[in-house]
C-alpha cells in the first residue's frame, strides 16, 4: 500500500526563540496529517463519535532528526498497521521538501473505544481497511 502524504509549510508563529519550529508544534503537524489520512480512508471523527466510537491516542514517540525554520515546505507521510489485538500504530515521517532531509519520525499508537470499552480495530470495517498487512 502506498504511503499517504500531505504537504504543509512552516508559519512564523510556530517558531521558538531559537528561530526553529517549537517541538510542541510537531505534534500538531502529526495530528493534522493523521486526521487527513483517516478522512482519506472514509473515517469521520464526528460520525464515529455520534456512534459512540472514540479514536484516542495512547502514546506518541517522536525522534527529532533536524529542525524546520520559517517558510520551510515539508511533507508528512503516514502509514498504519495493527499491533496486537487492540492497537493501531501510525508511522509518520516529516521530510523537508527542498532537500528531502528527514526532520522527524514518529510512532503514534491509538485505540478505538466503543461504548467505553476498547475494541479490536478489525471489528470496525473502516479501520480495518486502512491497516497495512
Amino acid at each position: 500500500m502506498e504511503k499517504f502524504s500531505i504537504e504543509l509549510s512552516v508559519r512564523d508563529y510556530e517558531l521558538d526563540v531559537q528561530g526553529i519550529v517549537n517541538n510542541s508544534v510537531y505534534q500538531n503537524y502529526l495530528e493534522h496529517a493523521r486526521h487527513e489520512f483517516l478522512h482519506h480512508h472514509g473515517i469521520d471523527f464526528v460520525d464515529f463519535a455520534q456512534n459512540n466510537i472514540m479514536l484516542v491516542v495512547k502514546s506518541i514517540e517522536m525522534n527529532f532528526k533536524n529542525s524546520l525554520v520559517s517558510r520551510d515546505k515539508f511533507k508528512i507521510e503516514v502509514s498504519a498497521e495493527k499491533e496486537g489485538n487492540l492497537k493501531v500504530v501510525f508511522n509518520q515521517d516529516i521530510i523537508r521538501l527542498e532537500d528531502n532531509k528527514p526532520i522527524l519520525s514518529a510512532k503514534v499508537t491509538g485505540v478505538a473505544i466503543k461504548n467505553g470499552r476498547p475494541v479490536a480495530p478489525d471489528t470496525i470495517p473502516q479501520i480495518e481497511s486502512l491497516i497495512m498487512n
